[in-house]
């Protein structure tokens, strides 16, 4: 047993304020610019200033006040995006040798960046649209009209049908700008050729369907003087690219994406694209890896994420980011398909960048480290660390104990992995509360990443308990599709049989005191538990799936989500009773659990009706139940919604826990 005698004090649900994140790294001869990001309490806005530290530790602020981001060096002048007061990121241009920044762009807003090799032209995405996605008020509001079945995105609103985009050539020097290329569109803009004479971005390729939705993400080669569009990933029609890259010389270009069989599900690969050959070749790389950041694991700190997969070292080397097992790794690779594992430590990579051909730049967390800068020596394997954000915060404050473990499935085809966050400072004569924390997804993983919910559960006198159960990303395809048309079944088993073997593993949980937490399809699997067991004291139950009927017609990716994660179709396999089984709602008449509903007002994801129809089903069985609704927040509440409500939403959570602390099972 851990016994914890530290006289630091544990991690507050108010220390969102204090603590910071470092993301978009980016080197500039001796020093290194980044972006910190933080939370203003004052104004309930989050923060991202450029600041950059040297080789030998030296740390400086280049840019603060609301967001800054993208931090792009030259040999004078540090240029990066501002948001602007009317919500629009513009140009900035600051001298390295002193001197306030100028904008040096205004109008539509500028969405995405890249420098060329030369450091003379900047190609920037714009992005221009008269009509808000957002639930703005007015006193003469206007209707939507609504056409497509895709019109809606969570996290963003409303979606617009008269946004047009546009590829701008921005000469530093005399700033002028050249259209290189518009779309009615959206597009991911990737890069240009060192020749600039090729763009290469992503798009979807069915743009005009109204009664489908086209989930379709495809590589575009683009000839600026011929206005050529090559479509790269024909082969693949039904592919979800990410990452594209040009290699230094031209040639190549090095892309990560995937076929999307299996859709939410489907592990992504490392694909090299010769230009003169025009042809698609899959690199060697095991389906037991997942590259580029689409895996992601479940982490509720880092903001301004780039989640730039690949980068290239030299003509014939590439490096690329991957996820295994719940932790990030870096491999090198050449254009034979010969790939390198050069990192694998036990933390989550948030950003990186190469700094030459064997040195990498990287923003890096674990459980008990929320990031730090550091330069990872490809040669030597090892790493140096130049900045953690956070060292007066831990100089007064202790982050909790973790414990990893494995455990065999019930049917003995597979290891499952699991980790317990001990309570902090418990006393050793008596054995920790526990939560059960079930993670989204289900095609997402919990993992050595700083999560600062956990944290706070820990420092609130809770154990907690989180696995990867079949379903979860970073272990595979196999792993990761076999949830597919089995949601209650193998999750269930695999989550229940996980918390078993952590209460006979660890002696310092109490197996008197289960609480049950978790939001998405973590809530899906907390409504589902309660409905089938009455093992919990208690249930945190957020932004849950409880209708999948209901889900379909009404979430921004029902349609696909719900057919694909139940292996059938609502209407075209009439599966109407397939779906009411495996739907919450149904076995709410058994709830016993005291049950508390959070849910954001705004979620388009899983929309607010499904919380109603759950409190409303379990409110009439006498069962204890209430349900908490938080203004303004999308799906995303826990991981970048309005800060005050982040820390409502975990005082919500551990009020009801502590409620149900001392009642009989």
């Amino acid at each position: 047993m851990i016994e914890m005698t530290n006289t630091k004090q544990g991690v507050a649900a108010q220390d969102l304020y204090h603590l910071k994140s470092l993301t978009q790294p980016n080197p500039n001869g001796k020093r290194a610019f980044f972006v910190e990001n933080g939370i203003d309490e004052a104004t309930n806005k989050y923060t991202a200033q450029i600041a950059s530290v040297d080789e030998n530790g030296h740390y400086q602020v280049w840019a603060q006040g609301g967001l800054n981001i993208q931090p792009l060096g030259t040999k004078t002048h540090l240029y990066y995006r501002h948001l602007d007061a009317k919500g629009r990121y513009q140009l900035m241009q600051m001298p390295l040798d002193g001197g306030d920044a100028i904008q040096v762009t205004h109008g539509d807003s500028i969405v995405q960046m890249r420098m060329t090799p030369d450091e003379n032209v900047l190609v920037f995405k714009r992005m221009h649209t008269n009509v808000s996605s957002k639930f703005a008020t007015s006193d003469r509001p206007q209707i939507r009209h609504i056409t497509k079945l895709d019109n809606r995105a969570d996290g963003i609103g409303w979606l617009s049908n008269d946004k047009r985009y546009s590829l701008v050539m921005f000469d530093l020097q005399t700033h002028q700008e050249v259209v290189l290329f518009e779309s009615n569109y959206d597009l991911d803009f990737q890069g240009i050729s060192p020749d600039l004479t090729k763009l290469v971005f992503l798009q979807s390729t069915m743009h005009n369907l109204t009664d489908a939705v086209d989930d379709t993400s495809a590589l575009y080669l683009y000839d600026i003087a011929n206005k050529k569009k090559t479509w790269v990933t024909s082969e693949m029609p039904s592919g979800i690219f990410t990452d594209a890259r040009f290699s230094p010389d031209g040639e190549n270009i090095i892309v990560i994406g995937s076929d999307n069989h299996y859709v939410h599900a489907t592990v992504n690969h490392v694909y090299l694209y010769p230009i003169e050959d025009g042809n698609l070749y899959q690199l060697n790389l095991n389906d037991d890896i997942d590259a580029g950041f689409a895996g992601g694991l479940s982490t509720d700190f880092a903001q301004q994420r780039s989640n730039l997969g690949v980068f290239w070292l030299d003509s014939s080397h590439y490096l690329f980011h991957g996820y295994h097992h719940g932790y990030s790794q870096l491999y090198t690779g050449d254009l034979d398909g010969t790939v390198e594992l050069v990192r694998d430590n036990h933390s989550e990579i948030y950003d990186f960048v190469p700094i030459d051909a064997h040195h990498v730049l990287i923003s890096a967390s674990s459980q008990k480290l929320p990031c730090e800068l550091r330069i990872v020596d490809l040669k030597q394997f090892n790493e140096k660390k130049l900045y953690n954000p956070n060292e007066e915060y831990e100089a007064t404050h202790q982050y909790a104990e973790v414990g990893g473990f494995s455990y065999p499935t019930s049917d003995q085809t597979g290891q499952i992995s699991g980790w317990v966050m001990h309570a902090l400072n418990f006393k050793p004569t008596e054995k920790s509360p526990v939560i059960l924390y079930v993670h989204g997804g289900p095609h997402d993983a919990y993992g050595e990443s700083f999560m600062h919910e956990f944290q706070y559960l820990a420092s609130s006198g809770f154990a907690v308990v989180f696995l990867n159960p079949r379903g979860s990303t970073t272990y595979g395809q196999r792993f990761e599709k076999s949830i597919i048309g089995h949601y209650g079944e193998l999750d269930y088993d695999d989550i229940m049989t996980g918390l078993q073997a952590a209460l006979d593993q660890y002696g310092d949980l109490d197996p008197e005191k289960v609480f049950i937490a978790g939001g998405s399809y973590g809530g899906f699997f907390a409504a589902w538990a309660v409905g089938h067991t009455d093992r919990f004291r208690a249930a945190s139950i957020q932004r849950p799936i409880i209708d999948w009927q209901s889900l379909y017609g009404t979430g921004d990716i029902g349609i696909r989500y719900a057919s694909v994660e139940l292996g059938k179709d609502l209407y075209a396999d009439d599966a109407n009773d397939y779906y009411w089984d495996r739907s919450p709602l149904k076995y709410a008449a058994n709830v016993k659990t005291p049950v508390r509903i959070q849910h954001g007002e705004y979620d388009m994801r899983v929309p607010t009706n499904q919380s109603e129809s759950f409190f409303t089903a379990v409110k009439q069985t006498g069962t204890d139940v209430d349900y908490i609704r938080y203004p303004q927040s999308y799906h995303g509440l826990s991981r970048h919604g309005l800060p005050n409500l982040r820390v409502q939403r975990l005082e919500d959570i551990t009020e009801w826990f502590r409620r149900y602390l001392n009642e009989p099972i």
